[in-house]
């Protein structure tokens, strides 16, 4: 049977460019690693098949429980990365191994007076789930510490799952013995999935305090049940987890300190390598990418500013294949037109993604535009000519020819030669050819 799916394309004027910032001279701003995840905890949304902000709403509520509770700033900015990295480790599960689906679409909801009841599934989903939970959990405290985050944020991160009473993943820590930063996350975890549905927010606040206590004792920390209960009970809560603002309050607290340029590399770096790894490509490739987007960048004569700024366009440009499913971008075979209309759209995730991070907004625009074409025919908006920017276009030969390369899942690595003999013949169609001679020239040698 046919597809009734279409390729997902718009005209030049998809999106107002304008609302992009760009001087021409803009370089990379002052970024903390609280503004940095508030917005790229979306993503990370996107490979768990959450409702977009599932992450925000998971940090607000915990940073709120956290200052209510009376805990010192740095207290409460363990928090803070814990709920935003809680589920960062189902963005490098193989998905060929997970076979489940991410655990908060494997319970179903019932209807009982004033709440909502969450049934177990059948046992051997069951085990899938308990197992999926474990993996995502470490793979999650790994990252963590690789981003440079505490012991306690990483430790928040891998028992997010755990429960008062000792069950969850296996190796769950129960009752006091679990770090209180661990038990809020675990909590704001539970709490916002229990809102996870499509009820009307006032019946969730009437709902809410009853949930949390139903709780107290065998998933969660009375005390902290509790407490919790008390604050859904309050207004200002829920007009604050409702705030359409929500994801840049969050950010302005600038949690985590400013980054220097190589902080903010690496930083970015890592999470380009939680992208190479769900997408089946060899972990450095985008860091790869990235460093010669910058020589690139130099080479056309931008400045250095500029080029740090391409660079960090380049490490994030494939953040938004985390919205994707992996089994397509690892598929060895040609895509249907239904696995190609979800794929073109990974340059707009991470447009709209980076798009909220302040100072960021002229990268965002070179992100959505990588996959653009100067004769018209690319996506998502079929710019064409000097409508494609430059930085898009770098962007975009820098990760051709990686492809080319270096091993694919439909393809084995070419001679660096015949790489560049198929980049000469995009000139004029997919780049322009004054721009693709640059990249040559910086790209080169190529050995026969």
């Amino acid at each position: 049977m046919a597809s009734k799916a279409q390729i997902q394309t718009v005209k030049a004027d998809f999106l107002d460019p304008s609302l992009y910032e760009d001087t021409g001279l803009s370089g990379v701003p002052r970024l903390s690693r609280g503004t940095i995840l508030g917005a790229l905890s979306r993503a990370f949304d996107l490979a768990e098949g959450r409702k977009p902000g599932h992450a925000q709403r998971v940090a607000y509520i915990g940073v709120y429980l956290a200052s209510d509770l009376g805990l010192e700033p740095p207290r409460i900015e363990e928090v803070y990365f814990g709920c935003l990295l809680h589920d960062v480790g189902m963005s490098v599960l193989d998905p060929v191994g997970v076979q489940a689906a991410p655990p908060a679409a494997l319970w179903s909801r019932i209807g009982r007076p004033g709440a909502e009841a969450l049934v177990r599934p059948s046992a051997g989903v069951w085990s899938d789930v308990i197992e999926t939970i474990a993996r995502h959990c470490e793979a999650g405290a790994g990252v963590a510490r690789r981003m440079g985050f505490s012991e306690a944020v990483a430790a928040a991160v891998l028992g997010h799952h755990d429960c008062w009473d000792g069950s969850g993943r296996p190796g769950a820590v129960p009752g006091n013995e679990a770090p209180l930063v661990s038990r809020i996350v675990a909590l704001a975890d539970r709490f916002e999935t229990l809102l996870d549905g499509d009820a009307p927010p006032l019946a969730l606040r009437r709902s809410g305090p009853v949930l949390v206590r139903d709780m107290a004792g065998r998933e969660l920390d009375p005390e902290l049940a509790h407490h919790m209960a008390q604050v859904a009970a309050r207004d200002d809560f829920w007009l604050g987890l409702y705030d359409n603002d929500l994801g840049a309050g969050l950010m302005a607290l600038n949690y985590g300190g400013v980054l220097g340029r190589d902080e903010l590399f690496e930083f970015l770096g890592v999470l380009s390598d939680v992208v190479d790894v769900r997408n089946g490509r060899e972990e450095g490739s985008g860091r790869r990418i990235a460093d010669m987007a910058r020589r690139v960048a130099l080479h056309c004569d931008m400045t250095e500013r500029r080029a740090d700024l391409v660079k960090v366009a380049t490490l994030l440009h494939d953040i938004g294949t985390l919205g994707v499913p992996a089994r397509y971008l690892r598929k060895p075979d040609i895509l249907s037109i239904d696995e190609m209309s979800a794929v073109q759209m990974h340059p707009i995730y991470a447009r709209d993604i980076l798009g909220e991070i302040r100072g960021l907004g002229a990268a965002a625009w070179w992100v959505g535009c990588h996959h653009e074409r100067v004769d018209g025919k690319g996506y998502p908006g079929m710019l064409e000519g000097s409508e494609v920017p430059v930085e898009a276009q770098i962007i975009g030969m820098c990760e051709t020819f990686d492809a080319l390369t270096n091993d694919r899942p439909y393809r084995r690595a070419l001679p660096r030669s015949e790489a560049f003999e198929i980049m000469r013949g995009l000139a004029g169609n997919r780049f322009d050819s004054y721009l693709l001679a640059r990249f040559e020239s910086v790209a080169g040698p190529f050995d026969a």
